[in-house]
């Protein structure tokens, strides 16, 4: 096959894998490939009781069809079912794939012959007689070329008093059950990852007993499809060694299945069984390329001490920390001409509140490490609420040293003791601001040293850290010391009142941008509590400076709303990246329809507070998400934030006036079904798992 064949029936195997193409409804050939038909385990069922039927695909020699996860390219194979009053259909249980490789890429799927089985439920409210089951498939067949094919398949079964069973028909699906995921009694699971290698660790499976192991996700976007999956026994078990996927964010989860052949009455079968892997390792593994697996040596203990030192005084420079440094060099001009032992004992405290807060951090790490987990440096910045905090104490601070919340000589409220650095205390909580503010910065040398440190054993974490610190803090120590090379500081005058309101704007962007990084963890809503959440702070610091009983009662309802505020932070939901919402369009929802696929359209807009509501408290719940992806219900979101007469025409023709506006379309064709505007999770679940069917 010439290369440009190959890359002909490449690109033909992507477009039609795009989603909709394969699955879109078509005249389905008199003559497919694929001859396609469906079997049942039983002739007759009992109402009240199950019986499962499989969709058969037998292929030409060298074609193929796909598994759930297609892998590069590729369509899982759909079934809609056409079933009589009382009778419900389950889910395919698929059983354990081939790889396909295909040039740079693989896929995953069937050859020859496969069966996939499901299973069926029958009402006891079923009356006795004839029982017709019927389908529309909808597959992918592939060769070096790709060719989307349906088929329209049926079973007869009857409704009686005893059941009676299909032998050659529980035969077919006995064996491809055979193939779906059993759990196995002790098994237990990890992965990690580290660069651009994914280490699967396995336990409870006897290596003796078991080859061809390969690792199957149900995600496209956890491994590399195409990458050789290197499987080697170890002292605790099994690991499976490869390459993380290459496209998109990457998947965090890993579940999928594990495929595997076993002896079963002195023959080799093939068996799987499905996993959700908890982050870390099980157990240690030798020779494996990933940082964990390789101990560090005496001379590179010391080079990544060396670094993680060269590290800390960079980061003295980097632009998230340098606000906060610069009130400490405010500090330092202050005393720069005071007592020498108060200047001492000024530099050791901001060093140990340095010191506290590396190594806080890096025993949570340790810890975190030490139990499996998954967690690296600056883990304090993924937290919406910790974010929302520290641009809270940036913006007081930068309010703080432009005057507004002084009081008489010495400056009172939040972050006052801080901004101005007076005594021990704030020398101290100086420190800790500057390391908290500082993980996301770090430079070439300390994410160098970091990295190495988080692959060793927990003390070397803990003394990389303090290296760290101890250059954060390098600087500021040699002055507090040696007092003399501060006589070439500027004496304490005037101009200090002006450089220290200048310091509140780098205070205040060092808001803005924990407040932009805010925007990417808790989507716009984080963003508007967040600054709700400021505007409350303001209003405290206004209400106490007016004084009496008013100014406390005022103060008490602002810190409520403040409160509030950030509870809400550290509820909001980021933007979903795995929800597939597209824009709405009349045209879109005609297609779909046509396609016979249920839909979901959100009529909403910006400025509607009870469509954020809705969007947060029910459409991004967990089990609203679940109930999208369970249906296969495709999401459309029509955006009435400006105006658009379009999308005021289509709520008018839903009698509507405005929005929140939900509409729902059910797969089978029915009228369109319009919800409240103020919903549930489980009146959402119910209405999308009705409209599927």
């Amino acid at each position: 096959m010439t290369f440009l064949t190959r890359l002909a029936g490449l690109v033909a195997g992507l477009i039609v894998s795009m989603p909709g193409v394969a699955a879109a409804q078509m005249a389905c050939p008199a003559d497919p490939l694929v001859e396609a038909s469906l079997v049942a385990d039983h002739e007759t069922v009992v109402p009240g009781e199950t019986f499962r039927a499989g969709l058969r695909l037998v292929m030409p020699e060298g074609w193929h069809t796909y598994w759930r996860n297609a892998g590069d390219s590729g369509e899982a194979t759909r079934i809609e079912w056409e079933l009589p009053d009382g009778v419900t259909a389950g889910e395919i249980e698929w059983p354990a794939p081939e790889v396909f490789p295909f040039g740079p890429l693989a896929n995953y799927g069937y050859a020859w012959d496969v069966l996939l089985p499901v299973s069926f439920d029958v009402s006891p409210d079923v009356r006795r007689g004839p029982l017709p089951i019927s389908a529309t498939a909808y597959w992918l067949v592939c060769e070096e070329i790709c060719i989307p094919e349906c088929g329209e398949v049926s079973v007869f079964l009857e409704a009686g008093p005893e059941a009676i069973p299909d032998r050659r028909g529980a035969g077919l699906i006995a064996r491809a059950l055979e193939q779906t995921p059993q759990p196995v009694d002790g098994l237990e699971t990890a992965i990690e990852r580290a660069g651009e290698t994914l280490l699967l660790t396995v336990s409870g499976l006897d290596p003796e007993s078991v080859r061809n192991l390969g690792y199957f996700p149900y995600s496209a976007m956890v491994v590399d499809h195409a990458a050789e999956q290197t499987v080697s026994t170890e002292e605790g078990g099994l690991a499976v060694l490869t390459r993380v996927a290459g496209r998109g964010p990457g998947n965090t989860s890993g579940e999928g299945i594990l495929a595997y052949e076993t002896r079963v009455d002195g023959r080799w079968v093939r068996r799987a069984t499905e996993i959700n892997p908890r982050p870390g390792q099980l157990f240690a593994v030798a020779n494996v390329a990933l940082p964990s697996a390789e101990p560090i040596s005496f001379t590179g203990m010391i080079w990544a001490l060396f670094l993680a030192l060269i590290g800390g005084l960079i980061l003295n420079l980097m632009p998230c920390v340098f606000p906060v440094l610069s009130i400490k060099a405010l500090g330092f001009v202050e005393r720069a001409h005071g007592h020498e032992a108060e200047l001492r004992r000024h530099g050791l405290v901001f060093l140990a509140g340095v010191l506290t807060a590396f190594v806080g951090l890096a025993l949570v790490l340790a810890a975190a490490k030490a139990a499996g987990g998954s967690v690296g440096w600056g883990f304090q910045l993924q937290s919406p609420l910790i974010v929302a905090l520290l641009a809270l104490v940036m913006l007081a601070i930068g309010l703080n040293l432009l005057g507004v919340f002084e009081v008489g000589t010495s400056i009172q409220g939040l972050g006052g003791r801080w901004a101005n650095a007076e005594g021990d205390a704030g020398a101290f909580a100086t420190g800790l601001l500057a390391v908290v503010v500082a993980a996301p910065c770090i430079g070439p040398f300390a994410a160098g040293a970091l990295g190495l440190a988080l692959a060793q054993p927990g003390y070397f974490i803990v003394a990389v850290s303090a290296a760290m610190g101890l250059g954060l803090a390098l600087p500021y120590l040699i002055l507090s010391f040696f007092p003399s090379l501060l006589r070439y500081l500027p004496r304490p005058g005037a101009w200090m009142i002006r450089f220290k309101q200048f310091l509140a704007f780098p205070m205040m962007g060092a808001a803005i941008w924990l407040v932009w990084v805010l925007s990417f963890q808790a989507g716009s809503a984080g963003v508007l509590f967040v600054l709700t959440a400021g505007l409350a702070m303001g209003f405290v610091i206004w209400a106490l400076q007016s004084g009496g009983w008013t100014g406390r009662i005022a103060a008490a309802l602002g810190a409520l709303v403040l409160a509030g505020s950030l509870v809400a932070v550290a509820q909001a939901n980021a933007p979903s990246a795995a929800s597939s919402a597209e824009s709405w369009s009349p045209e879109r929802v005609a297609e779909l329809r046509t396609e016979g696929r249920p839909i979901f359209v959100e009529f909403t807009a910006a400025w509607c507070v009870s469509c954020q509501v809705n969007k947060q408290v029910t459409l991004n719940s967990q089990a609203v998400r679940d109930a999208f992806e369970r249906t296969g219900t495709v999401e459309l979101v029509a955006d009435w934030t400006n105006h658009d007469d379009t999308i005021a025409r289509a709520i008018r023709g839903h009698g509507a006036a405005g929005v929140p506006l939900y509409v729902i379309y059910p797969a089978d064709g029915g009228d369109a079904v319009v919800l409240p505007p103020v919903i549930t999770s489980g009146m959402l679940v119910e209405a999308l798992e009705a409209a599927a069917g």
